[in-house]
């Protein structure tokens, strides 16, 4: 079974929609006992970071999460929670040692023009098995992380930064696969049967 974590500030509707489509086991939960005995986890997107982390405390989710070792994915802003800090010092989960950035609003409205940015796969993964590099995906965040020794893939902003991150079994990818179409669908596949 998949874990989808519910932390109560984040819309689960598409990604349901697509988990659906892969007849996979799955549950949207936060309770302790269905996230001790899944065998993934997927942490999805939300607008505020510093809302997140509160609500993610709030449901006694964080030293739980912290202590998985299983393979988890976060998802755009789940990304960043799977990070150690923000540059204001909000601490995170820490399982991918990097530190999550916010754009200014000028990056952030050149950015996202259309919301569909070139992704280079920069190391190889089964994260994007059969998915074209320089493939467009679908973002929506104020958040980034730099390019580090963990980076896979990479968008630009002027600057590249980190389009997909993995640290052991910990996988973070800045977009959304669930609104990025048929490579979206792809990835996530992939999460799910192959990483």
């Amino acid at each position: 079974m998949i874990a989808v974590i519910n932390y109560g500030l984040n819309d689960t509707t598409h990604l349901a929609e697509m988990l659906n489509s892969f007849k996979v086991d799955f549950k949207i939960t936060r309770d302790e006992r269905d996230i001790l005995d899944c065998e993934k986890v997927i942490i999805s997107d939300s607008p505020s970071i510093s809302k997140a982390v509160k609500k993610i405390h709030l449901y006694n989710l964080f030293s739980l999460l912290r202590m998985q070792n299983k393979p988890m994915l976060g998802i755009s802003l789940g990304l960043e929670l799977l990070c150690n800090k923000t540059e204001k010092g909000l601490a995170c989960l820490g399982l991918i040692p990097a530190e999550i950035k916010e754009r200014t609003m000028v990056e952030s409205s050149s950015v996202h023009k259309s919301n569909w940015e070139i992704v280079h796969q920069t190391k190889s993964s089964p994260l994007f098995d059969k998915i074209p590099n320089d493939t467009k995906f679908y973002f929506d965040s104020p958040y980034y992380v730099d390019v580090f020794e963990s980076t896979i893939a990479t968008a630009s902003m002027g600057k590249d930064y980190s389009a997909a991150i993995i640290k052991d079994n910990f996988y973070g990818v800045q977009f959304i696969p669930e609104k990025s179409g048929e490579y979206g669908s792809q990835l996530l596949e992939n999460f799910i049967t192959i990483c």
